[in-house]
């Protein structure tokens, strides 16, 4: 019985890779055929081929910002829209991403002016925005060892210049972890707590609540960029940038 465990764990060690594997050749296959079709402006195949390496459950940001650069070519905002800000999730920084994400916006119809922010907020937002989650995790982890090391050389040490310099350099590690910290926690907290969505419908009305006999707040178009902030049956409570709030039907937007 032993012995055939062992059996079926080997096998599964050698025959998982080999899938994925698989998985992954096909994927590269259908990303080349899907490049060569936008490249001969077959975008309408092109988005075909790029929806389909999506529904095998294989994604990355450049998928995803070909597939938005698709559907801009072929008129449709609001899927555009949507690809960008996914590409943009992956690829925080990808210049490519961020310009054509504009562009696109320029064709959206509401013109949402946000809230301004205090400075120390915005300075605070634009850590965020630039440092992934990933890399604060890292830059965390990598102060902390440090904050012991040089703790470590200031206990350990007998040269009072040692001590003085490690002491030094552990307030200054212990300092930076503090603040990478609190990054890496409010990061941490926006990604779990924080979606937003993208309008899909030519025309959404927004409701004063949950369904359909409720008060009509105002209106919005395809390729809007809302923050969800609850979901209720087949609703979603919405915020716009200007701090308004409202009720959209589920199937009238999507979730980036």
């Amino acid at each position: 019985m032993r012995k055939r465990i062992l059996i079926m764990f080997i096998s599964c060690l050698i025959v998982l890779p080999l899938i994925a594997s698989a998985a992954t050749d096909e994927a590269s296959k259908l990303f080349e055929e899907g490049n060569k079709l936008y490249l001969d402006q077959n975008y309408t195949g092109a988005v075909q081929k790029y929806e389909q390496i999506l529904h095998s459950g294989y994604e990355n940001g450049e998928l995803y910002f070909n597939l938005g650069n698709a559907y801009y070519k072929l008129g449709n905002t609001a899927e555009a829209i949507l690809n960008y800000e996914r590409a943009q999730q992956l690829l925080p920084n990808d210049d490519d991403v961020q310009f054509n994400l504009r562009l696109a916006n320029l064709q959206v119809v509401d013109k949402i002016d946000a809230v301004p922010k205090f400075f120390l907020y915005r300075w605070f937002d634009s850590l965020l925005t630039v440092l992934p989650l990933f890399t604060l995790g890292w830059t965390t982890y990598t102060l902390f060892l440090l904050t012991l090391i040089f703790l470590s050389v200031f206990l350990l040490s007998p040269s009072f210049r040692a001590k003085r310099l490690s002491l030094a350099a552990a307030l200054a590690a212990g300092t930076l972890l503090v603040l990478s910290l609190v990054l890496f926690t409010t990061a941490s907290y926006r990604e779990a707590n924080t979606s937003y969505a993208i309008v899909m419908s030519d025309v959404a009305n927004i409701k004063s609540a949950p369904d359909t006999k409720g008060s009509d707040l105002f209106v919005l178009h395809k390729g809007v960029k809302v923050q969800v902030l609850d979901e209720v049956n087949d609703w979603k409570k919405i915020r716009l940038a200007d701090g308004k709030v409202g009720w959209i039907p589920e199937n009238e937007c999507e979730v980036i």
